[in-house]
């Protein structure tokens, strides 16, 4: 009797194993089930910086492309009374291009001005200019030829062989350059011995007999090293024509000899190149210099990478480093009494919105007082939020040039740019024979924007779904807050308003199986243009839930083909079972001998098998959902993972966030991504349970 009685109760917790079991399984089951789409919104495409001013490596081709145009480099404020900024000498002249020279002389800079450098009777006046940077600088600072020193908040080096002034940091800090104007003795330099080492009297062998013939018939009866440089820089400036047209050398063909010899036109770099090498093959020592033309009188000007320039430059005996420069361009230095005229600018087109990160278009006319078009001075674009409030600094976002009474400039939004109403400012720079003026009629600054839609891409019908969304600004990927943005499913809409994340969310119930669109629109604004985004969604009949599933079990006539299955296959087992006792003989007491397979993972009781690490992770993961849905009731069996994380952001400490991020990342490339699943991912994933387990515990 008690073997019947012993069965019976056997039976019943078999039932009741059965369908928790099976509830069990729906839950897990669903979860493996549904399909994800949690992509986020990347980071945008940031707007490319101009780079480095001053790269130690930084070479000059002859004849080379002109420098992209990105847009001013530096602004230079006051009179710099020279034609040239230096940033560093280079010797070496190897195929056509000139390599900076490097030394180890640098000795520490702190606004002592060297006063020594230059004799006290050769100097003419003493001046001084502001630079501010506008993109990064490192390395060489631009100065003037004869610089005193640099007024600089930074680390600052001297090297008296290369006369630079360097940072081994990048930085943008204005600075002030001081420097001397130095009269050039002409009967002291005719008698002068040029200086230089071997490097300043290098010439390609294959053309230096070449380059020597041409420079002794061009010195031919000249005895002076000063003079003779003088005649060869005059013979380049009037028997060549300075053309952008010029034709590329051939690959065999020396750039320099190409130029002196064949084409006969080309730029700056052609005209100083073939200086130096003249020069140097008749033993003449020199350099080429590498630096900016400016306008040595503007008071205020903004310096252009393609305003790169190479000139020269000898050493003299007694006399200092002295300038040459072959390209026929006008320095015009001196002190000239020039009347500047009042000039009229008038912005007459430009385009109505400027896109964050992308340019627009400002162009206009410059005249002045008579209504002649003026040409040479710059026009900078600026953009103002108020332009009567003194106390804003205008925005500058692009630099041009008045040019027969016209300019037309190609400007930047930047990606930082808030939006909103501003003043276009065409702003006239005052120089040498120019006053300055303005014009400032307005225009918008807008935003792209980008919709995006996360949710579950397959759910059970007559269940409540979130589907969450989040605009952001295009140019820069941050969030567009308080925004009104509309979501149309099954033909209903509603409108919400984005959050300080940029972020909304929707609840909606599928009343019937099939293929649907959520929609999330942002219909534009006055300051963002309009985006939208559809996400489909599939619906599938729900599973039964456990009250149903327990009713079908114990529901007649199911629970009696159930309970007599579960007592015949109960009542085999036990039938073999004496079977086996009484033929056992067992002269040692049982060993319960260690799992073959190393158990590891977060265990909470049970081993975990699995047959390969993918299936570790997902096992492990749905786990950890089981056992937050008994703390959780909640948690509804049809959330995603992504959901599921959302419901749980807001229930676990801070510190926990970024380690269930991890967690639904592991489980989401597990379950649906080909990406190999590796025993240290595995390990990890189970780490970081144990850890939000543990931060659960502690509260922290």
């Amino acid at each position: 009797m008690k073997k019947y009685a012993r069965l019976a109760g056997l039976l019943i917790v078999l039932t009741l194993s059965v369908g928790m079991l099976s509830t069990a399984i729906n839950i897990l089951g669903d979860i493996k089930r549904l399909d994800l789409d949690e992509d986020k919104p990347g980071p945008a495409v940031q707007m490319m910086n101009p780079g480095s001013l001053g790269k130690s490596d930084e070479v000059m081709e002859v004849g080379g492309s002109e420098p992209r145009k990105l847009g001013p480099i530096m602004e230079i404020r006051l009179a710099t009374d020279t034609s040239y900024l230096r940033r560093m000498p280079a010797e070496n002249y190897t195929s056509g291009t000139w390599f900076p020279k490097t030394s180890d002389d640098h000795i520490p800079f702190e606004d002592a001005l060297l006063q020594d450098q230059y004799d006290e009777h050769n100097v003419i006046a003493f001046r001084q200019f502001y630079v501010t940077p506008l993109t990064n600088f490192k390395d060489n600072f631009p100065v003037a030829p004869n610089t005193l020193g640099i007024s600089f908040n930074g680390s600052l080096v001297y090297s008296p062989e290369l006369r630079s002034f360097s940072s081994p940091e990048f930085f943008q800090e204005p600075y002030w350059v001081s420097h001397v104007l130095l009269r050039e003795s002409s009967g002291a330099l005719v008698t002068a011995e040029p200086l230089g080492s071997e490097a300043m009297l290098q010439v390609p062998t294959r053309i230096k007999s070449q380059l020597r013939g041409l420079a002794e018939d061009i010195t031919q009866g000249i005895e002076s090293p000063y003079l003779q440089l003088r005649a060869i820089e005059t013979h380049v400036n009037e028997n060549y024509e300075f053309s952008e047209e010029f034709a590329p050398a051939p690959i065999t063909v020396d750039p320099v000899s190409w130029f002196l010899f064949n084409d006969r036109r080309g730029v700056g770099t052609h005209f100083n190149s073939a200086v130096v090498l003249l020069a140097r093959s008749i033993g003449i020592p020199c350099r080429a210099v590498i630096g900016y033309l400016i306008d040595p009188y503007s008071e205020v000007q903004y310096v252009m990478s393609q305003q790169v320039y190479l000139y020269v430059e000898a050493e003299f005996e007694d006399m200092g480093w002295i300038t040459f420069d072959a390209a026929p361009r006008p320095t015009m230095e001196g002190d000239v009494d020039i009347t500047p005229e009042q000039t009229f600018t008038n912005i007459t087109g430009n385009d109505p919105v400027a896109l964050k990160g992308k340019t627009f278009n400002v162009w206009g006319t410059v005249t002045n007082i008579n209504g002649t078009p003026v040409s040479g001075p710059q026009v900078e674009i600026m953009l103002k939020a108020n332009k009567t409030d003194p106390h804003e600094t205008p925005l500058i976002v692009g630099v041009g040039f008045a040019e027969e009474g016209l300019f037309n400039v190609t400007c930047d939004a930047p990606t930082d740019l808030d939006v909103g109403d501003y003043n276009l400012i065409a702003h006239t720079l005052e120089n040498r024979w120019y006053l300055e003026s303005f014009s400032d009629p307005p225009i918008i600054v807008m935003a792209e924007t980008t919709v995006k839609i996360t949710g579950p891409r397959k759910v059970y019908s007559g269940k409540n779904i979130t589907y969450r969304g989040v605009i952001v600004d295009a140019s820069n990927g941050e969030p567009v807050s308080n925004i009104t943005l509309n979501v149309e499913v099954l033909g209903k809409y509603q409108a919400l308003v984005s959050n300080k994340d940029g972020r909304v969310s929707y609840e909606t119930l599928f009343p019937e199986n099939g293929d649907f669109n959520v929609t999330l629109e942002m219909p534009g604004t006055r300051f963002y243009v309009a985006s939208a985004a559809s996400y489909a969604v599939t619906v599938i009949p729900a599973p039964p839930s456990a009250n149903k599933l327990f009713m079908l079990i114990f529901g007649f006539p199911n629970n009696i083909i159930i309970a007599l299955g579960v007592a015949v296959g109960v009542g085999v087992f036990a039938a073999r079972r004496n079977r086996r006792l009484k033929e056992e003989d067992f002269t040692a007491p049982r060993v319960t001998l260690a799992p073959q397979k190393e158990v590891i993972g977060w265990e909470d009781g049970v081993p975990l098998n699995y047959n390969s690490y993918e299936e570790g992770v997902v096992k492990l993961f749905n786990r950890f959902y089981v056992s937050m849905n008994r703390i959780y009731p909640d948690i509804d069996e049809t959330m995603t993972p992504r959901e599921f994380e959302y419901l749980l952001m807001d229930r676990l400490p801070d510190n926990s966030h970024a380690a269930l991020e991890d967690l639904i990342t592991s489980y989401e490339i597990a379950m649906y991504s080909n990406i190999p699943i590796t025993i240290e991912d595995f390990k990890r994933t189970n780490a970081t349970i144990e850890l939000i387990i543990e931060l659960m515990k502690n509260g922290q």
